[in-house]
């Protein structure tokens, strides 16, 4: 399956974000969408979409609500659109948890190319089948973290592995990555704004179950 589809469909939404100070919310979830697919997300069509909701939905643990995602062999994204200048906010946190491995996945090649858990940040081009990204990715394999790649699905997704398979399970890890510099790293000084966030656990290659949590996704100036 061709994994980069989603990203095409950056133009369908309509933009939302919260600036708060410092910091501008893309998502943190809401508990009155509890057991539901997230408000404001899609999927590149209408179909997807609905596929989609039988993936991801929303969780609330005590007070807090969440995007907990269960792959049975699927690969489907969801997105949302944003309008963000990375060099007034290029610092992105959010917070995710795995509680399990697509085991015997490598983002490196086609035929193993799932991620238990991936944060997309899209950057459009003129080419609106192949625009610009970086996938921050919690990898179930045994790639080293800060390894750099592309997609073999899309030259112009490029992939940082942020945790791997000895990475802690069943514990929420806070990330923090400069989208800045590593937009520069891969693409160089031409700067575009981020159009969409995207979120996918995948596990269609493998064939096997990935099941992963997201939360509190916000862009800072510092």
């Amino acid at each position: 399956m061709k994994k980069y589809g989603i990203l095409v469909f950056i133009f369908l939404f309509s933009l939302s974000s919260q600036l708060l100070g410092e910091s501008l919310v893309v998502e943190r979830f809401s508990s009155k969408d509890v057991g539901k697919f997230p408000k404001g997300w899609r999927s590149k069509n209408h179909k997807m979409t609905e596929k989609a909701k039988k993936i991801y939905k929303v969780l609330v643990d005590g007070n807090n609500a969440y995007l907990y995602v269960h792959s049975k062999g699927d690969a489907i994204q969801i997105g949302k659109k944003v309008d963000i200048d990375i060099k007034q906010f290029p610092i992105l946190t959010w917070k995710w948890r795995v509680d399990k491995l697509c085991n015997g996945a490598d983002e490196r090649y086609k035929k193993t190319g799932d991620s238990p858990a991936a944060i997309y940040v899209v950057f459009p081009t003129w080419k609106k089948w192949n625009p610009k990204a970086i996938k921050y990715v919690w990898s179930a394999s045994a790639l080293p973290i800060g390894f750099k790649t592309k997609s073999p699905y899309a030259s112009n997704t490029k992939i940082i592995i942020l945790r791997n398979r000895n990475s802690p399970l069943h514990k929420w890890v806070q990330e923090r990555v400069n989208v800045l510099k590593d937009y520069q790293y891969f693409f160089g000084k031409k700067l575009k704004h981020v159009k969409l966030i995207g979120i996918m656990t995948d596990s269609d290659n493998t064939k096997k179950e990935a099941i992963a949590s997201y939360d509190d996704i916000i862009f800072h100036t510092k």
